[in-house]
Parts: structure tokens; C-alpha cells; sequence
């Protein structure tokens, strides 16, 4: 826990599950040109589901001025979409001038429990089996922080005295780490115990995956969640500052399912890599969050008063 600057595994398992499932596209450091790119004053996205009928809106950031660009075919692809939905697509310099809503049609998450994760197609099966995973890698780190904070919490309630906290040496800030870090240490039986329950979840569900992955063709389609609290990019090619959207920062994450290629080797690379399976890599994966001090430190400035 005292190394700052180590890699979170999580992070890692994050970014590996991007690359297999979300981002297909490498970043950019360029403004987009006009010959490829069309600026469009976007300021939020409709979700449609069709099986339910359930719509609802997502604002995002006015980053860039309010301008996010589109490539050409992803400007095409909305056309069809507004078609679809018997729209009024806007004129060319509308795009840039009047508010420009995204449209996207697909499968809300309440649909999605009826029919996508009950499943039965292989392609879609390994999916909903990666997608089962890379929630428990992250709920692995969630349980973690908030079992450590519950232990600092507990030790720090458990003083009465302000006597008590003069037996540590805390005129450095590294000593106050040193001092959380070991009464993390000292009560780390509830992280062993999510850690125990993540292995026991996690094992069945890599080799269920690997097993209906030996048959599967280098890319199929299938439905894939995307959060609606995610960035959304909107280039073909590469992304950067100029082409992504972001939400804005209150937005509620949904899961919305569309059609997407998955490519086999990526899924691989997903399954592949290393987990947490060790207490020491748990607490190092959780990192150490500052609020832990600011309890020690509130507690002694209150016995003190």
C-alpha cells in the first residue's frame, strides 16, 4: 500500500476491456479537417428501445465551445437513424448553428434481462460472460475501498481519548500514512473475504467463456452494453478532444445494448489477464485514499476542543 505510483490492476482490466468491447479506434493528437470531419453543436443524445417503447436523454458537456465533430459516415449513419424515426434531419449549416441532438436505437437494460442475458447464442453468451466479469473486477476494488474505510472508521470511533493518539508519532504526513495503513492491516478480514468471493465468482465464469470461445469464428456480432455515463466518440477513425462527448458529470449510467463486431483475440487478451489474488494486491489495487487521514486528524482536533 505504500507504493503511490504503482499500475492498478483494475485500471489495466478496465483499459483491456475497452479495447475488447467498447474502443476500436486509436487516440489522435490533430484537430479534425473539414474533408473528413463535419462540426456539430451537440448537446445531448436520445436513447430508443424499440421492444418497450422507453425513451430517455442524456446532456452532455459543452467542451470545445459546444462543437464536437462528426466523420461524414457517422453524420450519414444519424441521417438514416432520423429517417427512421421520422425526423426532420437538419440542414448542413444547421449542424453547426442550432442544438443537434444524437439519436440511438437499441435495447434498454430492462429489455436486455429478458432476452440479451438469457441468451443461449455462443457469440452472445461470451459477452454477457465478459461483461459478468469485468463487473465483478470493479466491484472487487469498490468492496475493497469501502471495507478499508469501514476499518479506519472503526478504529478511529474507538478512540475516546486524546491521549490515546500520542503514542504516534504524527507531525508527517507519511507518518499519518504509515499509522492508517497499518490499522488497515490490522482488520483485513473482510477484504480477505471479498477476495475469497471474487475468485469463487470469477473462476466459473473464465472458464465457461474459454469454453465457448474454442469454437467461435476470429469476429461475430453481439448486442454490447454501452453506459449511457460513458464518452462517446464520434469518429470512424481515431478519436481525441475534438470528436469525443462527454456526458454531463450528473448523469445516471444506464446500460443500453446495440450491435457490435467482437474480434476473438481481443476477448483473449480480456480473459487473459491477471486479477487480483492476493490480499497485498487487493489493498494495492484500492490505493489510499486521503480521507482516511482527514478522519484521523478530525478526530484528534475534536478530542481536543
Amino acid at each position: 500500500m505504500s507504493d503511490l505510483d504503482m499500475t492498478r490492476i483494475t485500471d489495466n482490466l478496465m483499459k483491456v476491456y475497452n479495447y475488447a468491447f467498447i474502443e476500436d479506434m486509436p487516440y489522435g493528437f490533430f484537430k479534425p479537417n473539414d474533408a473528413m470531419y463535419v462540426g456539430v453543436r451537440l448537446v445531448d443524445k436520445r436513447y430508443h428501445c424499440p421492444k418497450c417503447g422507453r425513451e430517455f436523454t442524456i446532456k452532455f458537456r459543452n467542451d470545445n465551445d459546444g462543437i464536437t465533430y462528426f466523420s461524414k459516415s457517422r453524420i450519414a449513419a444519424q441521417r438514416e437513424i432520423y429517417d427512421s424515426l421520422e425526423l426532420d434531419f437538419p440542414a448542413q449549416w444547421e449542424l453547426l448553428e442550432k442544438p443537434f441532438t444524437y439519436h440511438t436505437i437499441g435495447v434498454c437494460s430492462e429489455c436486455a434481462e429478458k432476452t440479451i442475458l438469457s441468451s443461449e447464442e455462443a457469440g452472445q453468451q461470451i459477452y454477457n460472460l465478459c461483461h459478468r466479469l469485468h463487473m465483478q473486477d470493479e466491484l472487487l476494488s469498490a468492496k475493497a475501498v469501502k471495507l478499508m474505510t469501514d476499518a479506519v472508521k472503526k478504529w478511529v470511533d474507538g478512540i475516546t481519548e486524546s491521549s490515546f493518539l500520542l503514542q504516534f508519532d504524527l507531525s508527517t504526513h507519511d507518518n499519518l500514512r504509515d499509522l492508517v495503513c497499518a490499522v488497515i492491516l490490522q482488520d483485513a478480514t473482510g477484504v480477505e473475504a471479498a477476495l475469497q468471493e471474487y475468485r469463487d465468482t470469477i473462476q466459473p465464469i473464465i472458464y465457461q467463456a474459454r469454453k465457448l470461445l474454442i469454437n467461435q469464428p476470429p469476429t461475430w456480432k453481439a448486442m454490447v452494453a454501452h453506459s449511457s455515463s460513458l464518452p462517446m466518440s464520434l469518429s470512424d477513425d481515431e478519436y481525441h478532444e475534438y470528436t469525443v462527448a462527454f456526458p454531463a458529470d450528473d448523469t445516471r449510467g444506464q446500460d443500453f445494448y446495440s450491435e457490435q463486431s467482437v474480434i476473438k483475440e481481443r476477448v483473449e487478451m480480456f480473459l487473459e489477464q491477471r486479477r487480483c489474488a492476493s490480499l497485498e494486491e487487493v489493498l494495492m489495487d484500492a490505493g489510499f485514499h486521503e480521507e482516511w487521514i482527514d478522519m484521523v486528524v478530525d478526530k484528534g482536533t475534536s478530542l481536543q476542543k
